[in-house]
């Protein structure tokens, strides 16, 4: 008796092992990937990095547009400024896109960073530390002659004190080139006279297209000039300076400019 039912044990554990073994399996513990997809990931706008599928990935105060995600590493503390402009919708996140194109840029050696190193050795620790705000500045084109010329003033796209040096705050127009892409034009045909609509003119740094990636890496470039004093003042708008400024940023930073942008456009293909 005893020997059967040690005999009928033996047996209903082979069959309980036979059952088990050709039963599908299933893991009661999710893997890394099947837990990081299950989880809702923050909008970001289009041509940011996406690391949901990293096996590693970094939160997403830690991660950087520009030069994308990271594997591994420890973490790294969260940039206050980042978090600001992404708390400020779209346009927020066009400064931030910009912003991390141009750390970059300064960060790598080239001759745009040299440029800025010649003014300050700590140009690219002052250009992250900068704050930005949004201003409804000005919005339309003046057109107007002088001198028999017909010349096009635009909006501001950006302001900031000159000499600013660290945490300065680059005050954006919301209304100016660095967002929009074409603008209103209101012609001047006598000193004080009436403003008369004359259609619509696109908007432009330099060559470069309003609203644009390469407009706005130039803007803040630009407004970096004047936080370390590369760049003489050029508040008067009706000096022309502003532009001769922009032409001395673009002769040492066009060629990083382009290849940061066309590096981003080629992310998004």
């Amino acid at each position: 008796m005893r020997f059967a039912r040690v005999r009928r044990a033996a047996l209903m554990l082979a069959a309980t092992q036979f059952v088990l073994s050709s039963s599908p399996l299933r893991s009661q513990i999710p893997s890394e990937r099947s837990t990081i997809s299950a989880q809702p990931s923050a909008a970001l706008p289009r041509g940011l990095p996406d690391c949901a599928a990293n096996a590693n990935p970094l939160p997403a105060s830690s991660r950087s547009p520009a030069l994308g995600c990271y594997s591994s590493g420890p973490s790294v503390p969260a940039d206050p400024i980042r978090l600001r402009l992404l708390d400020m919708g779209a346009r927020g996140l066009a400064i931030e896109r910009a912003r991390e194109h141009v750390l970059a840029i300064l960060r790598a050696d080239n001759s745009c960073s040299a440029w800025f190193r010649e003014a300050n050795s700590d140009a690219a620790d002052i250009f992250e530390s900068l704050n930005f705000r949004l201003a409804d500045g000005p919005k339309d084109i003046l057109e107007f002659k002088s001198s028999g010329e017909i010349l096009f003033q635009h909006p501001y796209s950006a302001r900031v004190e000159e000499n600013a040096g660290p945490n300065a705050t680059i005050l954006l127009n919301a209304r100016g080139a660095f967002f929009v892409k074409t603008a209103d034009v209101f012609e001047r045909q006598t000193d004080g006279g009436l403003l008369r609509p004359a259609g619509l003119r696109e908007l432009r740094i330099d060559s470069y297209a309003g609203g644009t990636l390469s407009a706005q890496m130039t803007t803040l470039l630009h407004e970096l000039g004047h936080v370390i004093g590369r760049l003489p003042d050029d508040s008067d708008e009706s000096s022309g300076l502003s532009m001769q400024n922009t032409t001395r940023v673009l002769h040492a930073c066009r060629a990083e400019i382009n290849a940061s942008a066309h590096q981003h456009r080629d992310k998004r293909m």
